[in-house]
Formats: C-alpha cells, structure tokens, sequence
C-alpha cells in the first residue's frame, strides 16, 4: 500500500492518535489515494503512521461506521466500493439538499460572506480555465463550503458534506465528458450570481440544475466504461 499522506503521526494520548490515525485514512479515502477494494492491513498501517496496531484498528471500526470500509471474507478491511444505484441515490438527495442551501443562502448570505463567495468563484474559473483539476476541487469546495455556512443551518450543513465526502472521490470522472468543466464553470457563476442578487427561488433552481447535470455527466462517462458488477442506473 503506498500513500504519500500515511507518514508517521505524532505521539501523543491514545484517543488523539486514534482520532488522528482516522483523519488521515479518512482523507486518504476521500481523495482516492486509497482506492476502492483497496485492503487494509493492520501491520502494514501501523509501520507506516509509526503507531501501535490498537489505534489503527479503532480508527478502521470508526470508518466502517462512516460506510467508507467494508469487510470481505478473507480479505478483511477493504475501502467500500460504493455501487452505481448508491451514487445516483446521493446526487438525488444532494439535489434538494444543495438546492435548499442555496436558496436559504441567498436569503441569509451576509455582504462579508458574498464577497468571499465572489472572489472564490473567480478562482475556480481560473482553475477552470487552467485545467488545473487539483485547484478547481480545492476552489470548489470552498465555494460549496461558504454557500453551506451561509445558509445558517448547521443540520443541513452536515448532512450535504457528510453526503459530498462520499462522493468525492468520484468526482472527477464527470470531469471527462466534453466541455463539462466549462459548463459547471458558468453554473458556479449563475448560482453565485443568484445568491448575490438574493434570489433564492432562482439560486435553488440552479442549485438542483447543476447537480442534476453533474450526475448526467457523471453517467453518461461511466457508460462508456466496462462495468463489472452493476449496470448503470437510467439517469431520466
């Protein structure tokens, strides 16, 4: 198993280094440098974060909880291959999710919070124009992050991150479909634009168009790849 963030933690009390142990998995799940059906052995994390096998084994139950890993007979620990019905199951919800922040957003949005909002959005489409991948999921998040926090609701907030930081690591693969990148590009603007102008019937439309279209995308790429074990979902 190599992953350049698995280097060695820092020793400190028990439940701090199991809490950090999982951090790190965590990220490493969410970001795809753990990849799907990728094992976990105890052993070799535990050389690897410089820690005893205890706090690597909590860490693994406590993602197990979060569904990230899952355990096969004579495998053991693997990370969760999450199946094409569970990822259009999640953009459905993320739609109304996504769109209810964005119109509570526009509603409650402070001229602190749109500034940010605008001068990020202006960074994404540089990330965008760029092709820099890495940058433009980076600038995205953070724009998602300041529509979330704007929308004054920690509740919702914490369920539509939870439900995005299962999806993540798939996110990329829309990406591929031509001239997505520049069409997700000018939905960010319209939704920022939107919530700028305080219009929240309008920024939930394009809030669930945009999730909507991103899920469109993200099919209609996985169509054109071998599938082993399910087919995909009819998206409309």
């Amino acid at each position: 198993m190599k992953d350049s963030s698995l280097t060695p933690v820092k020793l400190m009390p028990h439940p701090q280094i199991r809490d950090q142990v999982f951090q790190k998995l965590r990220r490493a799940i969410i970001t795809g440098e753990l990849k799907p059906n990728e094992r976990l052995v105890e052993r070799t994390l535990a050389e690897q974060l410089g820690v005893s096998r205890t706090p690597i084994r909590e860490a693994i139950r406590m993602l197990e909880l979060e569904g990230l890993i899952s355990y096969l007979p004579k495998l053991g620990a693997v990370v969760t291959q999450v199946s094409n019905e569970e990822v259009l199951e999640i953009y459905r919800i993320r739609s109304v999710l996504e769109g209810l922040a964005a119109r509570m957003a526009a509603e409650n949005i402070t001229p602190a919070a749109t500034n940010e909002l605008m001068k990020t959005l202006g960074e994404l489409e540089r990330a965008a124009e760029q092709r820099d991948l890495t940058g433009l999921e980076q600038e995205h998040r953070q724009f998602n992050d300041i529509i979330y926090q704007a929308a004054g609701s920690p509740r919702l907030y914490g369920m539509i991150t939870t439900l995005v930081d299962h999806i993540q690591r798939y996110a990329r693969v829309g990406y591929s479909q031509p001239q997505r990148i520049e069409e997700a590009t000018r939905e960010h603007r319209r939704l920022a634009e939107a919530i700028k102008a305080q219009n929240g019937a309008l920024a939930e439309q394009v809030a669930r168009e945009h999730i909507d279209n991103s899920r469109k995308a993200y099919f209609q790429t996985l169509a054109n790849r071998p599938i082993k074990s399910h087919q995909t979902p009819k998206v409309d």
